[in-house]
């Protein structure tokens, strides 16, 4: 406090307030604590006047639950600037006791950089004249800071204004102490909720092995995890799935499922209870056979054999047993690179974590079995090997961007015709199941064989389309499918073409800038019997590049509707001279879609080139009656 602070007349203004800085605020009295108060020793103003203790009391004594609180009463007269209190409040402010001291003497205690806040909220009690509370850091004679917690009330005189500040003050070290921890294991419970929740989070959005283990290295280093192995029951063999940061000699000897002669992931599995470790001593206690895979950090020097064998330095582990579905027992192992105790907490949190690697890996183990039964049999609906055909050059592409078991209806072909000419047929069936997959299967031999007939485009698709609405009798279990069939001349170049709901195809001529050839679009198939399909026909040059393509190439995201188009032709146009297997990729990759929310896609590049081929080899040049086929079919 500055030389020229008189109390008893006028408080200067704070520094604060001169520096147009904010004044603290001193806030009113909260409940008062569960504490003990009981008077010793003569009170403020003993021996003016006011009746003596008794002598039988015992001595002053605060206790918050169990915990000592040192405290003392005082009065500040701000007439005369003295202080009078109980010895007690001398020793908490590091002052002499006894004799009146000035409340500058006690400022002095304040560390330098609290003291003008704390003279602002001494002004602002002086204003209101009421109740306080306040609370100070004090500066001990042996360095070390005290936090102090003083409550009372401001008393006016006959002139209204401020005359007597009384209180009693508390050392409240030891309760700001429990409050901080309280604050801070609060804190870390809800940052750790947040971080499991955003581990579950990522475990259910993987789902793949690569894709779970990334989660877990990234989810379970909030834990301290540093490495992991997760062991399961398959064939009545336990076997690692996926790990990470585990040495190989120390994955081997600590994940060894046998019951002897012993590892923490065995007994793990053996006493299906979580098995914790929390120091290398103590796992060359409980297991010494694996001391030498596992060496302390005083045994293993950065670059020694017992290092790398360590892997990345664990120094306690936690093997937890994980059930499956089928009752089958695995584990996981972690290993942490410090000490630790494992508190309760702790190891209920690694157990549910465990629980939660162990469901998303069978989970996602599942999914990679079921995608890729769905992806053989997806491929043994298409055309096998690359497509050749009689003056032409193509290149196709099959994309799916299903999951599991969900099999899409997107389909190609290239059928070889009477006079040299070619057919190029592409479509796509409602839906992504097996049912799906199937009609794909059966549509296309169906357009197969009515085009090894002689039949035209129109009329191959007017067949196709009278076909699938036979089947589509029960209206719960319908499906459709869009379709584009064009037949290819390469000597003369005529193009003709049929359009069942299809997207159009692309056609780029040498010199020109490629162009939609949206023309002559039909209903879709499967709708109605009596549907009458027609053919354009166009003629092109040698050297041109024809597209078809399935409505998963041409997807956009929302907000530009004719993006997908503008780069699909922006690409063909600037690829036009490329080889058809790198243009074929090109386009597959522009524009750059959300594949997961997306579509199947199929593609297929074809160049009249005029140059003679050998024949097909993707469709074997078989020829089935379709009254034989449709017997098949049923």
């Amino acid at each position: 406090m500055s030389p020229d602070f008189v109390p008893g007349d006028s408080l200067p203004p704070p520094r604060a307030a001169v520096d147009g800085a904010p004044v603290p605020s001193v806030t009113a009295p909260r409940p008062a604590m569960d504490v003990d108060v009981i008077w010793s020793g003569p009170p403020p103003g003993a021996g003016r006047g006011r009746p003596p203790v008794p002598p039988d009391r015992p001595p002053v004594t605060l206790r918050p639950g169990v915990t000592s609180v040192s405290a003392g009463f005082f009065t500040w007269d701000l007439r005369a600037n003295e202080v009078i209190c109980e010895p007690g409040t001398y020793g908490l402010h590091g002052l002499a006791e006894g004799g009146p001291a000035t409340m500058e003497a006690f400022l002095l205690r304040v560390p330098e950089e609290d003291r003008a806040g704390l003279i602002a909220a001494l002004w602002q009690m002086m204003t209101a004249c009421g109740t306080y509370q306040i609370e100070y850091r004090v500066a001990r004679p042996d360095g070390s800071l005290r936090s102090m917690e003083a409550r009372g009330r401001v008393v006016p005189g006959p002139d209204g204004r401020p005359a007597r500040l009384t209180g009693f003050v508390m050392d409240a070290t030891t309760i700001w102490a429990s409050r901080e921890a309280e604050r801070r294991r609060l804190h870390e419970g809800a940052e750790r909720t947040s971080l499991t929740q955003k581990f579950t989070a990522a475990l259910a959005a993987a789902v793949t092995v690569d894709a779970i283990t990334a989660a877990a290295r990234a989810g379970l280093a909030t834990y301290g995890v540093n490495s992991l192995v997760i062991i399961t029951e398959h064939e009545g063999h336990c076997t690692p799935v996926t790990s990470y940061g585990f040495g190989p000699d120390a994955a081997r000897l600590l994940a060894d499922p046998a019951p002897s002669p012993g590892s923490p992931v065995g007994d793990a599995i053996a006493t299906q209870t979580a098995v914790f470790i929390g120091s290398a001593e103590s796992l060359a206690s409980l297991y010494p056979h694996l001391a030498a895979a596992v060496p302390g950090p005083a045994s293993a020097g950065p670059g020694s054999a017992e290092s790398a064998s360590a892997g990345p330095g664990q120094r306690a582990w936690a093997a937890v047993p994980v059930p499956d579905a089928r009752g089958r027992t695995g584990a996981c192992l972690m290993g942490f690179d410090e000490p630790r105790r494992f508190a309760a907490e702790e190891r209920a949190l690694l157990v549910a974590a465990s629980a939660l690697l162990a469901q998303s890996l069978q989970r996602a183990r599942m999914y990679e079995s079921e995608h890729a039964l769905a992806r053989d049999l997806q491929r043994g609906l298409l055309p096998r090997g690359p497509l050749q055909a009689p003056g032409l050059t193509i290149a196709a592409r099959y994309q799916p961007v299903t999951s599991g078991l969900e099999i899409g209806g997107d389909f190609y072909d290239a059928i070889e015709l009477t006079g040299g000419r070619v057919a190029l047929v592409i479509g796509d069936v409602q839906g992504h199941n097996p049912i799906a997959a199937s009609l794909m299967g059966r549509l296309r031999m169906v357009v197969h064989a009515y085009a090894r007939e002689g039949h035209g485009p129109a009329e191959v698709m007017t067949r196709a389309n009278q076909w699938l609405t036979e089947l589509n009798t029960d209206p719960d279990m319908a499906l459709f499918a869009t379709c584009c069939f064009v037949v290819i001349d390469p000597v003369s170049g005529e193009l003709e073409m049929c359009r069942a709901g299809h997207p159009a195809p692309f056609l780029a001529t040498p010199g020109l800038p490629p162009v939609l050839l949206d023309q002559g679009e039909d209903l879709l198939l499967g709708v109605d019997a009596a549907e009458r399909y027609t053919t354009v026909t166009v003629t092109v040059p040698r050297g041109t590049t024809l597209v078809l393509t399935t409505d998963g190439l041409l997807e956009d995201d929302g907000r530009d509707p004719d993006g997908s188009l503008r780069a699909l032709l922006s690409t063909l146009q600037a690829g036009a001279g490329d080889d058809l297997e790198t243009l074929a990729d090109r386009l597959l990759a522009c524009p750059p879609r959300l594949t997961r929310h997306g579509d199947d896609i199929a593609l297929m590049v074809a160049r009249f080139d005029g140059a003679a081929r050998p024949r097909l080899r993707a469709v074997p040049p078989l020829y089935v009656p379709l009254q034989r086929y449709a017997q098949r079919l049923g």
